[in-house]
């Protein structure tokens, strides 16, 4: 037997009389389209930063505001330190950007939380495409497919054997990370 307490009478006058249909599933509906429409892939404005730290050469410690956070470059791979052209791909990010201003033009962030983005210098150079045309890092055909752009630089390095391209044999440093197993990740979009 169920006993009536003083929190169902409060609440009594939200239930739809008997008989009448419940709004619940309106509600529902209009909170969900709501929720994909707030969702939706929005690109995120680019803003000015400083770099404090550079860890290697495709991410970076940046201060804003008084906030520090970590950027990952967009769609290129450097070499990992501990191989060839690690050390020689820290050293031009470095020079190009340690102790610098650079705006930063987000992508979204990694499930880390770091910020995925492309990376402008002072001086209007790109970052991110210098890497790749000097031979100190790959283009990540995975992550960033349809970027032309990367994929040409990539393609001309390799024929001229620039940087890491003069090895025999690089390896990439998904690989050096993670072995031959198939590594995933997403970068979820930014909102402005």
């Amino acid at each position: 037997m169920r006993i009536p307490c003083q929190r169902d009478q409060r609440f009594k006058h939200l239930a739809p009389a008997p008989g009448t249909p419940s709004k619940f599933p309106l509600l529902a509906g209009v909170v969900f389209f709501q929720s994909l429409l707030l969702s939706a892939p929005v690109q995120a404005e680019e803003y000015k930063a400083q770099v404090v730290s550079v860890t290697d050469g495709d991410s970076l410690l940046v201060s804003r505001d008084r906030n520090s956070e970590k950027v990952i470059l967009y769609g290129v791979d450097c070499p990992e330190l501990k191989q060839e052209f690690g050390s020689e791909a820290r050293k031009f990010t470095v020079d190009s950007c340690f102790g610098k201003t650079i705006t930063i033009k987000p992508h979204g962030t990694d499930p880390r939380g770091r910020v995925i983005a492309d990376v402008t210098l002072s001086d209007g150079t790109d970052l991110n495409q210098e890497l790749v045309r000097k031979g100190l890092a790959w283009w990540s055909d995975k992550y960033a497919p349809s970027d032309k752009t990367l994929k040409n630089l990539h393609q001309s390095a390799k024929s001229a054997k620039l940087g890491l391209w003069a090895t025999a044999n690089p390896v990439p440093p998904w690989i050096f990370r993670n072995g031959q197993k198939s590594v995933t990740a997403t970068i979820k979009p930014s909102k402005p």
